[in-house]
């Protein structure tokens, strides 16, 4: 019966519209899910009942006929896909070093039981083990951690940086992770000798350095006047010993406990530029301290310490000899002692960096990144994860910045909702409405009927 096919039709179109309000539904809901993307529901006509195909023009000469289209009628709609928003979501700054943020494409890799997971929720946490989890799930977010040697010790690259591990693994921060010391192998003295200075005056100045295991020693500096102009006697002491002076090597002449400081007539420092001591000495001088023999500072390897008075480059930035006050003093040296983690940082590309309280900060892991062809073609998993679909693609790993230069890594942020409210209240009033005039094509379709059934009466 004809009047059967509207019904069909008005039937269809609530069970659509249905369909695209628990789409807009689940929007709303979602709207302050972090890291949730919107999604929207689109339509697409059901069958079509053909009564004629139609014809093409028939021409005669003198007459003939035109062409005829297509009589059809519809048999209603149906939902045709439910696509989701991957637009950027606003960035919402937190005070948690482990909440991430993505700035453009891509998704955190995460693993559990054994499955691959995907998302854009950044709301990590650090276990009791260390491992950086999904707060809500416990899911492993997964990265490279650091290379060890077979004694456990990171490895660390010819600059001294950490390395990492190019293995895709669980994130892992150690709670007991730390910052190896490191022997002092360059000191850097700057500031001015006066140079009025009376023949024979003494002008100090002290710096602190590490040896081999990060214990500090005082390595004292004692610059004095000769008889002659432009000219002082360099002497060096370690932990307050004034009587056994450390032996020096300027390169140029024979290694001596005193080494003379000549200046250029303008002020500037002549020779010589820098000069070393090596760790037998430093050993040499602490053993006569002590009275036995001892080594804390590494003279295998050997770590050495370089002092360097000026710069050829930039005489005037070392040591001078200006008529100006004493101002000498060690402005650096590179060693330091050991340390605790005190706090972590991320990047903008994915790499964890620790703060310890000997003052340093060094690499401890990097997160990756995964990119789709088809992003759109993920499945949804709740609990704001995605999996590879057939239609998805595989996953592309990287880094970002690095690797992906399109995409960067925010620390203490997260990536609020995409969901636009305003559209989704709109959607919602033009879903309403379109409700309604189906069912009213329904209660019309069953008037129609009632007065084909009052024909027999």
């Amino acid at each position: 019966m004809a009047l059967i096919r509207s019904l069909t039709s008005g039937s269809s179109s609530l069970k659509a519209h249905q369909q695209r309000l628990d789409v807009i539904s689940n929007n709303i809901a979602n709207v302050n899910t972090i890291g949730y993307k919107s999604s929207r529901a689109t339509f697409s006509e059901q069958f079509n009942q053909t009564f004629a195909i139609g014809s093409s023009p028939n021409a005669i000469a003198g007459g003939g006929v035109g062409g005829i289209d297509p009589l059809q009628i519809g048999l209603g709609v149906k939902l045709g896909a439910v696509k989701v928003d991957f637009s950027q979501g606003s960035i919402q700054v937190t005070s948690r070093p482990t909440d991430l943020a993505l700035q453009g494409e891509g998704f955190f890799v995460l693993e559990r039981n054994g499955q691959q997971l995907f998302t854009r929720s950044g709301a990590f946490s650090l276990d009791r083990d260390g491992f950086l989890v999904d707060s809500a799930t416990g899911s492993f977010v997964q990265g490279f951690n650091l290379e060890t040697d077979a004694s456990g010790l990171v490895t660390k690259d010819a600059n001294g940086t950490n390395v990492l591990d190019r293995t895709i693994t669980n994130l892992q921060i150690s709670p007991t992770f730390k910052s190896a010391p490191r022997q002092t192998q360059s000191v850097l003295i700057a500031g001015n000798v006066n140079s009025t200075s009376s023949t024979d005056e003494v002008i100090n100045s002290s710096i602190t350095i590490f040896d081999n295991q990060g214990a500090d020693h005082s390595l004292r500096m004692q610059l004095t006047k000769t008889a002659n102009a432009n000219e002082f006697e360099l002497q060096m002491f370690i932990d307050g010993d004034t009587a056994n002076a450390i032996v020096l090597d300027d390169g140029v002449n024979p290694a001596s406990d005193t080494i003379t400081i000549t200046f250029n007539g303008d002020g500037t420092l002549s020779t010589p530029l820098s000069l070393s001591v090596t760790a037998d000495e430093l050993n040499n001088a602490l053993t006569a301290i002590n009275g036995s023999a001892v080594t804390p500072f590494d003279a295998t390897t050997p770590k050495d310490i370089t002092v360097t008075l000026a710069e050829s480059s930039n005489l005037l930035g070392g040591l001078t000899q200006f008529a100006a006050q004493n101002t000498v003093s060690a402005t650096g040296q590179d060693g330091y002692a050991s340390g605790e983690l005190s706090q972590i940082a991320v990047d903008q590309t994915g790499k964890i960096i620790g703060a310890f309280t000997n003052g340093q900060s060094e690499l401890l892991a990097q997160l990756i990144l995964s990119k789709f062809t088809n992003p759109g073609g993920l499945r949804k998993e709740g609990n704001n994860f995605y999996t590879v679909s057939p239609n998805s693609g595989l996953p592309n790993i990287g880094t970002a910045v690095e690797i992906f230069p399109s995409t960067s890594v925010a620390g203490k942020a997260l990536e609020e909702s995409n969901v636009d409210l305003t559209e989704q209240f709109t959607d919602l009033i033009s879903t309403q409405r379109a409700f309604e005039a189906a069912s009213r094509t329904i209660t019309i379709s069953d008037q129609f009927l009632a007065e084909i059934n009052q024909l027999k009466r």
